[in-house]
């Protein structure tokens, strides 16, 4: 049986894959990444948070396999926003944006799959 794939499912599946893909390019560096040359309070948080890095790397592999196998996806969806902002908020401090065009597609990715689903997400704003 043939099933018709939604936009959402396509996205769903693309922002699951591409975390997951990013994750896995933290631990393995199979793809050129680099946050070039940072500010210094840039630097001091990456520093300070440095030891927590590879917990959230796992983080978002396991988000990632939730949002393709489509489970749980509108928690993961809530769960996966405060994360999004801030990549968003680090990668703009960062000072290059040319280089924060992984945080914002996934910002992107992540609001249009909240929009879509915003009408499971009404009972928690009442």
């Amino acid at each position: 049986m043939a099933r018709n794939y939604t936009i959402h499912d396509i996205l769903r599946t693309a922002l699951g894959i591409f975390l997951i893909f990013y994750a896995l390019n933290k631990f393995f560096h199979f793809l050129p990444a680099s946050y070039g040359a940072m500010p210094d309070v840039t630097e001091d948080f990456l520093d300070a948070v440095a030891s927590y890095l590879p917990a959230l790397y796992i983080f978002e592999i396991i988000i990632g396999l939730f949002l393709i196998f489509n489970k749980w996806t509108p928690f993961i969806l809530i769960v996966l926003f405060p994360l999004t902002v801030a990549f968003i908020i680090f990668s703009i401090s960062n000072g290059d944006l040319v280089k924060a065009w992984p945080a914002f597609l996934v910002g992107i990715l992540n609001v249009i799959l909240l929009i879509g689903r915003k009408d499971i997400y009404k009972p928690l704003f009442n």
